[in-house]
């Protein structure tokens, strides 16, 4: 944390023990490459993987009937923002694979048919009969 912040927080607040947590939060450095300190990314970090490990119908958990095969998780998984964005937008001829990152050296923008943006092979599912009750 910046001496500023430090000298700010000091003047709203009687003792660091009543700082607020989100406020001390948002105060602190980010860490490299990120844009929030540790203390955020930690909370943040454990409730998405409570929320993950908490959701038993969480596409890759198993031991449901609608549990999907090692195939089809494989397809699953190559999807990305940047496909959905080519198969689903109109006259979107190209795009960078990193969707929520501008286009640079590292991300270049592709043609939507390349390898570089892989499409779900939805022969992963052809072979499935669903479960009628």
């Amino acid at each position: 944390m910046d001496t500023q912040s430090i000298a700010r927080l000091a003047r709203l607040y009687e003792s660091v023990d009543d700082v607020d947590l989100y406020v001390g939060g948002l105060a602190e450095f980010p860490l490299p490459d990120a844009m929030l300190g540790p203390t955020l990314v930690c909370l943040l970090g454990d409730q998405f993987s409570r929320l993950k490990r908490g959701d038993r119908f969480f596409y890759e958990e198993g031991g449901q009937p609608s549990t999907f095969s090692q195939d089809q998780l494989r397809e699953i998984r190559k999807t990305s923002l940047a496909r959905i964005i080519c198969d689903n937008a109109d006259n979107i001829q190209v795009m960078q694979p990193l969707a929520f990152l501008k286009p640079s050296i590292v991300n270049q923008k592709e043609a939507c048919e390349s390898e570089g943006i892989p499409q779900v092979d939805l022969r992963a599912w052809a072979a499935e009969r669903p479960a009628v009750p």
